[in-house]
């Protein structure tokens, strides 16, 4: 069911919104309980806010970035229920005063237009471990789970089998970075797998799925890490293609 502001209405407690970007989608997430609500990743600009005030209406918020790449971050200052926690593993408070910073000016110089409103707002508590909050009968699980980059979170909602991955779990494929601990994203990834309460999988990029996803990209991260061909879809877009150029290449680079 969709209802304004383009969400998507998973149930009562969960709603996604989806993003275009150049090349590929981008999705959050708001989770709400009883008492609280927890935006798990802000987009890309903070127009991409609009609608969740109706939504979360007099809930004390909270919100979770899954890590600190520009796609899930730079919408906070469109919040208009104004957070008092903003959640992120700790190494994404660091990237705020290393490449964050530095990738908003590149884009703001090359695209006012679109990225001028965006501010940089820091998160205020930081994890390394998991961490368990309660909405008012509903629970999040943060885990941290390193792979794409060196901060990523994913939230879990036990009471529904649902995990929010972020950019830990993609379709067609996972985007490796330079430093992308690649077996560590493995070992986590099989963790994930085991769990037999886990239904359904919400990546931030690619289509929502069951736990076969998980499998999907297991197995594309051994084959790149070892050295294999991996199994691709047909008719990938340019996007991909060069994602896939670059896994291979960053993949090569750790296998030395």
């Amino acid at each position: 069911m969709k209802i304004s502001n383009q969400f998507d209405r998973i149930d009562d407690e969960l709603y996604l919104k989806n993003v275009r970007l150049d090349g590929y989608n981008v999705r959050g997430g708001l989770i709400m309980g009883s008492d609280r609500a927890v935006i798990f990743d802000t987009l890309s600009r903070p127009e991409d806010m609009l609608g969740y005030k109706e939504l979360i209406e007099d809930r004390k918020l909270m919100i979770i970035y899954s890590h600190a790449d520009w796609d899930h971050i730079w919408g906070t200052a469109g919040v208009e229920t104004q957070p008092k926690l903003i959640i992120s593993h700790k190494n994404s408070l660091k990237r705020f005063s290393t490449d964050v910073p530095e990738v908003l000016k590149d884009f703001q110089k090359r695209q006012p237009e679109l990225y001028g409103s965006v501010k940089l707002i820091a998160p205020n508590i930081t994890i390394e471990s998991e961490l368990v909050i309660d909405l008012g009968g509903i629970t999040v699980q943060l885990s941290p789970l390193l792979g794409h980059t060196q901060d990523s979170i994913v939230a879990y909602i036990p009471e529904k089998g649902i995990l929010l991955a972020g950019d830990a779990v993609e379709t067609p494929f996972p985007c490796l970075g330079e430093r992308s601990p690649v077996a560590n994203w493995i070992e986590k990834l099989e963790g994930w797998r085991e769990n037999s309460d886990l239904k359904t999988i919400i990546p931030a990029h690619g289509d929502i799925s069951g736990p076969e996803i998980l499998t999907q990209n297991i197995n594309y991260l051994k084959a790149i890490l070892n050295g294999e061909d991996a199994d691709l879809p047909e008719n990938m877009s340019e996007f991909y293609k060069e994602a896939h150029r670059d896994n291979v290449k960053f993949a090569r680079k750790q296998g030395k």
